[in-house]
């Protein structure tokens, strides 16, 4: 977790997002630790996206990715490299989910001491998740799966029992990413 936080000091959160893969090995080699211990950490990072958009446009996509190859287990590699790719989006916005947002709630929520252990249970899910698709490991998939649905079914129960999206939709597929957005090797009629 330190080399997300040295990254994002210096290129931005919003850089780390746009390329998980690249962190994909260094989060899978590190446990899970606490991110922001006191605070102060998030104190000197200031969320630009609500909770809310964090959601619907990162969790729910990645999320997504996750159960439904858990149903449908990717066939090639480069199907499996789109669900580590996915799995490790989440897990880096479990982290963000620990700075804060610019919703009418979300800094009551993180300042909430049983907003965190979500948060990094998400995270440490996530990276779970990671390890199973690079591994191409249809069990430990389904289990880290099964455990994010639980996961985030307490979390809302407790902080947003209602799950609107207020009127956020995205462009993305939940499942299946669309061809022009997979890497060359992964469309139609490539074997690989």
């Amino acid at each position: 977790m330190n080399l997300i936080r040295a990254l994002a000091g210096l290129i931005g959160p919003a850089v780390c997002l746009a390329s998980p893969m690249v962190l994909s090995s260094a989060l899978a080699a590190q446990p899970v630790q606490t991110a922001l211990n006191d605070g102060a950490a998030a104190a000197r990072i200031k969320p630009v996206i609500s909770f809310n958009v964090l959601m619907v446009k990162f969790v729910d996509q990645a999320a997504d990715t996750i159960w439904s190859a858990a149903v449908h287990p990717p066939r090639r590699p480069c199907e499996w490299d789109q669900v580590e790719y996915r799995a490790t989006q989440l897990a880096t916005t479990g982290t963000l989910l620990r700075v804060g947002g610019t919703g009418p709630l979300d800094m009551q929520w993180r300042d909430s001491p049983r907003w965190a252990p979500y948060a990094d249970n998400m995270t440490q899910i996530a990276l779970d998740a990671a390890r199973a698709a690079s591994a191409h490991d249809v069990a430990a998939l389904k289990k880290a799966g099964d455990a994010l649905v639980l996961n985030c079914e307490a979390c809302h129960r407790e902080f947003k029992p209602e799950i609107p999206t207020q009127n956020i939709v995205t462009h993305l597929s939940h499942a299946v990413p669309l061809a022009e957005d997979l890497p060359p090797n992964c469309r139609a009629g490539n074997k690989q």
